[in-house]
């Protein structure tokens, strides 16, 4: 039987949390607030289930891999998501075979490099017992060498892949939104990698020279062995694989797919040859290539497509990804799958991670399916979007938490050709069945007032009396940029809401709504803010009466908030949650696409000018410096839930679940300054225009340039440059239409990358 238990940690999981504000001010001895991560606010499903990881953040496009994180000598999990690039650190607690027994514990998430993107794949490449991360980077590969001591700890190895292709050496190619091969192949004890080429279709072989060079395997060096490894392609229009396809070296002439592949290699069926598991962009099944050939040259002769067809086939949208990894300490490597398609909407975001135990060996496997929510059934995980509000829907005194969300997978289609993911919204009500200090969330329902019944996207609750009858009533902001309101008509032991009145007030500010209920002029009657897609907040003044409220707009770009983050997208995702302070002053934190809060002060008697910006959210911990960061689209939830002096923060993500912020004594200012931030120093180069025509002008606020160079998406530099100073101009004028990357060395060896569009 496998066991799921709680465990006592020995390294804490609190994690010390500075709201950083006025870096540069010294007038006042201590922040606005203060923070600790905290993962001991209880959970419960199911009546008097406790979840064992409720604020670990969701998870939505997994991959798991082993690692000893805490250097007990016993191999733990680090679970990637690929949605907001998230690292989400398991123990290993188990004491014996056969038993699940991790602890999420997220203060070794900064021993982790931020630079993570598209995979991560754990590998000794140098045979020193430590798991090295390989990563995508720039249409090809990244690597951090793991150099722990008494601590965890990577060093960059490699920014770039290369492998010879014929006569010159070029990145080895892969794309962000593939998942590739890096193992022994060819059983010479060091690293080969299965990607594949530019344009799709076929498989490269790149085989590592280090051993048959230098004797070690303590190199990268690659040549491309074979262009068409296993003999086979994909079509052009699909999935459907072609067998005994000899791929002629004049690639040019053939048709091409799109790029977008997962791939396991592992000997599925113990005939002591690789075969190849292979999942695609758009298809929620998994393929198994069998391999019919030799341990030279291999050469699919078989093809699953519903693998694994003896147990459950893997159904799951979007792009499965396969991972072999040991789960349960048996000794034995199980099957993980998760989607990995890059986009948001393309993912079966609830019951997105299948275990399949392995019953068989690890030379012969024999899958069979435990569990499609490994982990993700024991934590706070409602879709796609989490965006929490604290409201005492009760009058307990106790704050219950509701959850909005974007949207649970519903359906999926193809239309011209194209993957298209419908997804049904609801809110979750967690009722507060704790103290004033501490918080106990039970779940009553994850379809509050049935709203899921009419197939809505996006739903974000929020909460206030509007008819003056002692009720909060709730209106919901849409996707489609509209409002609904659910009229509360509560009784003393039952809690009801009317039927929703569409089209509230006539109010639509274009998409993705996001209000909040607050008096925000200090006349008494509550206003409405509603953050929207631009990453702008729209004012709605209360014109009406305490007893009829009628919201009136004032502005769509209230204190100038503009949390857009053109690093990530053209959109801000705003999700607005101000408070009052003890003193009776206004403050605001936004949530932003990109997974950062940011807070703003000088509000009151200030509503027709600019709002203070007055920093993104840090925490510090171990005398450094980070961002606190969940993923993307951010939502905040703030009240004082663990103590009566300082606010708790509660913050959501679009892996749909939360994480949990506990409110201590403002800290010093001078904690923590002086370290260097590598995150907002990227914030601060420009690129603009971006796309461009002509010419691009890039700008550096603190450090400045030594170095430009302008890179295509096979690696190749197209444009190299000095720089000096904070200001360059260059023309690009004889690029063609397309997209490259822009890498930045600054004057402290930082180097930044950002994407740039060449477009006539």
């Amino acid at each position: 039987m496998i066991q799921l238990r709680l465990c006592y940690k020995k390294r804490s999981t609190l994690l010390l949390v500075l709201l950083l504000i006025s870096v540069n001010s010294f007038s006042q001895s201590t922040h606005d607030y203060g923070f600790v991560k905290y993962v001991g606010v209880p959970v419960v499903h199911n009546k008097d289930s406790f979840l064992l990881y409720p604020w670990s953040g969701g998870m939505n496009n997994i991959q798991m891999a082993s690692i000893d994180i805490d250097l007990d000598g016993i191999k733990d999990i680090v679970a990637f998501d690929v949605h907001g690039r998230r690292i989400l650190p398991f123990i290993n607690k188990a004491d014996k075979e056969g038993e699940i027994n991790y602890v999420y514990d997220p203060s070794y998430v900064h021993l982790f490099p931020e630079d993570i993107n598209g995979f991560l794949q754990l590998i000794d490449f140098d045979g020193d017992g430590k798991e090295d991360i390989f990563t995508y980077e720039n249409a090809g590969l990244k690597v951090y060498k793991n150099v722990s001591d008494t601590v965890l700890q990577f060093e960059l190895f490699t920014e770039q892949i290369t492998s010879k292709y014929y006569n010159s050496y070029i990145n080895l190619f892969c794309t962000e939104g593939d998942y590739i091969v890096i193992k022994d192949i060819d059983g010479d004890g060091d690293v080969d990698v299965l990607a594949f080429w530019a344009l799709g279709k076929y498989i490269d072989y790149h085989k590592n020279q280090s051993v048959e060079k230098y004797g070690h395997r303590d190199s990268l060096d690659f040549h491309l062995s074979e262009r068409c490894w296993g003999y086979f392609s994909e079509s052009e229009e699909g999935n459907t694989i072609y067998l005994n396809d000899y791929c002629d070296n004049d690639q040019s002439t053939k048709t091409h797919r799109h790029t977008g592949s997962t791939m396991l290699l592992l000997d599925e069926n113990g005939s002591g040859l690789y075969d190849l598991l292979l999942g695609d962009m758009d298809y929620s099944n998994l393929v198994l290539l069998s391999n019919g050939g030799t341990k030279d040259s291999a050469h699919i002769t078989e093809v699953d497509m519903h693998f694994p067809s003896y147990d459950v086939p893997i159904d799951i949208y979007s792009m499965p990804c396969p991972i072999f990894i040991d789960i349960d300490n048996d000794g034995l490597k199980d099957l993980v799958v998760s989607p990995l398609d890059l986009a948001y909407l393309k993912s079966e975001n609830f019951n997105s991670v299948w275990w399949y135990k392995n019953f068989g060996t690890n030379e012969k496997p024999q899958f069979r399916l435990q569990t499609k929510s490994l982990f993700q059934d024991q934590m706070i995980d409602v879709g796609a979007g989490a965006y929490p509000v604290l409201y005492d829907i009760d009058n307990d005194g106790l704050l219950d938490l509701f959850i909005g969300n974007y949207g649970y997978f519903d359906t999926a289609t193809f239309i011209n050709g194209i993957l298209k993911c419908y997804y049904t919204a609801s809110i979750a009500y967690y009722k507060n069945t704790g103290t004033v200090n501490q918080p106990v969330f039970q779940l009553i329902t994850d379809d509050f007032c049935n709203l899921r019944y009419y197939k809505y996207t996006s739903l974000l609750p929020t909460f206030s009396d509007i008819n003056n009858d002692g009720k909060a009533d709730m209106i919901v902001g849409l996707n489609d940029g509209t409002l609904l309101y659910l009229k509360n008509i509560s009784t003393d032991d039952t809690l009801i809401f009317e039927e929703a009145v569409t089209n509230y007030q006539n109010i639509d500010i274009g998409d993705f709504a996001a209000p909040q209920l607050f008096d925000l002029d200090k006349d008494s009657l509550v206003d409405l803010i509603i953050g929207n897609k631009k990453g702008q907040l729209c004012y709605y003044k209360n014109t009406g009466t305490k007893n009829q409220a009628v919201f009136t707009k004032i502005t769509d770009n209230l204190g100038d908030v503009d949390v857009r983050d053109y690093d990530e997208s053209y959109f801000g995702y705003s999700v607005p949650c101000f408070i009052r302070t003890s003193q009776g002053e206004t403050r605001l934190w936004v949530g932003a696409e990109n997974g950062y809060v940011y807070y703003y002060d000088h509000i009151d008697n200030n509503l027709n000018a600019g709002f203070n910006l007055k920093d993104s959210m840090f925490y510090v911990f171990e005398n450094m410096r980070y961002p606190i960061r969940e993923g993307y689209r951010t939502a905040v939830a703030c009240g004082f839930l663990t103590n009566e002096k300082y606010p708790d923060l509660i913050v959501g993500n679009f892996a749909g679940g939360l994480s949990f912020y506990k409110g201590i004594t403002p800290p010093d200012t001078t904690i923590g300054i002086q370290v260097f931030n590598k995150i907002k120093e990227s914030e601060n180069v420009n690129i603009y225009p971006n796309p461009a025509a002509k010419a691009i002008t890039v700008t550096t606020a603190t450090f400045n340039m030594k170095q430009i160079e302008i890179v295509d998406i096979t690696g190749k530099v197209i444009i190299k440059t000095l720089a000096r100073g904070k200001h360059t101009d260059m023309d690009i004028s004889g690029l063609h239409n397309s997209m490259y990357f822009i890498k930045i060395t600054l004057e402290n060896q930082l180097v930044i990358t950002k994407k740039i569009i060449k477009n006539d």
